[in-house]
C-alpha cells in the first residue's frame, strides 16, 4: 500500500486523528475516490507510519482516525547526502532525484560547478516542484523519512559545507578506484558528489582531493550524470552495507 505524506502539524495533539488537506486530499478524495471506512497509510516524514481509517470527508479535507503507529520501517542504516550539479535537461535532473529518493538518500543539495550549464541554480518554483516529486517518491516507495532538498551551493561553498564530514565520495570517470567491495571507514553517513554533463574540471578534482574527498569510478562504462547518481546510491546502500 502506498504511503501518503502529511505534515506532522496535521496530527492532533492527542495523536488520535490526522487531517488530510491540500494536494493529498484531492488525490485521495477526487482521484482515488476514497470513502469513509477506507484504511490508508500515512507518514509524517519523521520515521512514523500511521495506519488510519477515514472517518469524515468534507469539501476541503479528510479526517482520519489513527489505528496504529509504527516506527522506522525499512529506512537504510546508511545516511546519504547527495550533492549533485543541476542538469541542463530538467526532466533528467528530476528523474535522478526521484529515483535516488526511492533508493534511500536522506538529503539532496544542488551544487554549481565550473561546467554546470544552469548557473542560476534552482529557483523557488522549481524547488517547490522538486519537493512535490520527493513527497510522491517517498509515498510510492513506502519510505517513512522525507529527504530534504536544500538550497544550491557554489563549488567553494560545497568545500566549506562538507569540511567536517569524514566520508566523502566524488564520482570521477577517470579514477582507477572502482572496487565495489572496497570497505571504507564509514560510520553511518556518506556524502556522494555527482558532477554536471561535462564532468569536473581538473582543478575541481584536485581541490576535492585536498579536502579529503575520495575519487571513485563506477567502472569502464561511461554514464550520464543522472544514471551515475542512481547507480552510485544503489551501490553504496545495497552492496557495501547489506
Amino acid at each position: 500500500m502506498e504511503y501518503y505524506f502529511i505534515n506532522k502539524e496535521k496530527i492532533s495533539p492527542d495523536k488520535k486523528f490526522i487531517t488530510v488537506d491540500g494536494f493529498q486530499y484531492k488525490h485521495l478524495a477526487i482521484v482515488l475516490r476514497k470513502k469513509i471506512g477506507d484504511i490508508i497509510e500515512i507518514t509524517d516524514g519523521n520515521l512514523n507510519i500511521y495506519e488510519a481509517k477515514i472517518v469524515k470527508i468534507t469539501k476541503t479535507e479528510m479526517i482520519c482516525e489513527i489505528i496504529q503507529r509504527r516506527y522506522n520501517l525499512y529506512e537504510p542504516d546508511l545516511s546519504i547526502t547527495l550533492y549533485i550539479s543541476p542538469l541542463r535537461n530538467s526532466d533528467r535532473f528530476e528523474f535522478a532525484i526521484e529515483k535516488c529518493v526511492e533508493l534511500g538518500v536522506k538529503s539532496i543539495i544542488p551544487v554549481i560547478t565550473e561546467r554546470t550549464l544552469l548557473k542560476s541554480g534552482i529557483n523557488k518554483a522549481k524547488s517547490e516542484r522538486i519537493n512535490r516529486i520527493i513527497e510522491s517518491a517517498v509515498g510510492q516507495s513506502q519510505r517513512c523519512y522525507l529527504p530534504k532538498f536544500e538550497k544550491s551551493l557554489s563549488f567553494m561553498e560545497l568545500i566549506e559545507h562538507s569540511e567536517c564530514k569524514l566520508n566523502k565520495i566524488v564520482l570521477y570517470e577517470f579514477s582507477e578506484n572502482n572496487d565495489k567491495e572496497l570497505k571504507y571507514k564509514f560510520e553511518k553517513e556518506l556524502c556522494i558528489f555527482v558532477g554536471p554533463e561535462g564532468g569536473f574540471s581538473d582543478t575541481e578534482i584536485e581541490l576535492l582531493k585536498l579536502n579529503n574527498w575520495i575519487e571513485y569510478s563506477l567502472g569502464k562504462r561511461k554514464f550520464r550524470s543522472e544514471t551515475a547518481a542512481i547507480v552510485a546510491v544503489y551501490d553504496f546502500v545495497n552492496k557495501l552495507y547489506v
